[in-house]
């Protein structure tokens, strides 16, 4: 029997994205349902969307659900409709008429895989690789995300390398997968929330996998340049250190030393938007610091948080000393 494979873009003010996304779809072989999630856009692009794509299921949240709500959302939504597999892709991509077929051919040759995604290429520098393999907090490695360089090689049936982490922007997961982790954790709202549900898969005994072909192109954090930098260092800070705190016995690092290469990680990040001439994103930091302390998840709330300032002097105090 074919299985039966949904794909799930996510929407969030992004309509010109999408739609190119959805006209990318459109010449898929062989072909796929496709249920595209509103993100409570302004103004709503659905029905246009609808008359536009007659044939992709349109479902429209009632708020912003971040990366891990709006998925979630298309998830359940597939399986709700019998899916063997979903697709998570993002919504500023086009991809490779052949990439069902081959993410398919992938999961019968590697059926220890759980979770498979392709290389991924830039959309404006299409032969040049963004995003392959990933190996997690490794000892030895001064940060947390290391690559993994998976080779491009055409075979049959396709080869598939394996990694702790599949890219979220393509990572096509079996059902099976599902209905043993649960979904996405929606305490990350966006950013990591993919690396988590990779590490929660692997924990639970499934093999992630990169299929070592690039089928998929990427505009690259559309979302993030309209809204500004700030948000992107508030949850990539918060958010690391709770994938840190669910996963760390993944990796033979203890929890001193990963603890101290979080801190070193955040302080790099600072010094290097304070020299980049943006305050906010460097304040963003130290913001995700202290919601990553008190454990605050889900979107950011706009509040005072009195400790800003007093982190802030520390920083700066580290800046003019390494300055010396």
């Amino acid at each position: 029997m074919t299985p039966n494979v949904w794909i799930v873009p996510v929407n969030y003010n992004g309509l010109d994205d999408t739609r190119k996304c959805l006209k990318s779809l459109a010449h898929l072989a062989p072909a796929a349902n496709v249920v595209l999630v509103d993100n409570a856009s302004e103004p709503d692009p659905t029905p246009a969307l609808r008359a536009e794509f007659p044939s992709v299921h349109v479902v429209r949240n009632g708020a912003n659900l971040g990366w891990s709500g709006g998925n979630n959302t298309g998830i359940r939504y597939a399986l709700a409709h019998g899916a063997d597999y979903v697709l998570l892709l993002n919504n500023d991509t086009t991809v490779a008429p052949n990439i069902v077929g081959r993410l398919l051919e992938a999961f019968r040759a590697y059926p220890s895989f759980g979770v498979i995604g392709p290389v991924i290429r830039y959309m404006d520098e299409p032969e040049v690789v963004m995003t392959d393999g990933v190996t997690f907090n490794s000892p030895g490695f001064p940060g947390f995300f290391q690559r993994k360089e998976v080779p491009e090689r055409t075979v049959e049936p396709p080869a598939a390398d394996g990694t702790d982490i599949v890219n979220g922007c393509c990572m096509m997961v079996r059902r099976d997968v599902f209905e043993r982790v649960g979904l996405i954790d929606n305490h990350f709202f966006l950013i990591h929330e993919e690396a988590d549900f990779c590490l929660r898969a692997k924990e639970a005994g499934f093999d992630c996998g990169v299929l070592a072909e690039a089928l998929v192109w990427h505009k690259g954090s559309t979302a993030f340049k309209r809204a500004g930098k700030k948000w992107q260092r508030y949850y990539d800070t918060r958010n690391l250190a709770r994938l840190i705190r669910k996963h760390r016995k993944l990796s033979g690092r203890g929890l001193l030393s990963a603890y101290g290469a979080y801190l070193r990680y955040a302080y790099h990040r600072y010094c290097h938007e304070r020299e980049d001439a943006q305050p906010a994103a460097a304040d963003a930091v130290l913001e995700g610091l202290i919601d990553a302390a008190t454990r605050r998840t889900g979107p950011y709330r706009e509040q005072k948080r009195w400790a800003v300032p007093v982190l802030r002097g520390v920083f700066e105090l580290g800046r003019r000393l390494k300055s010396v």
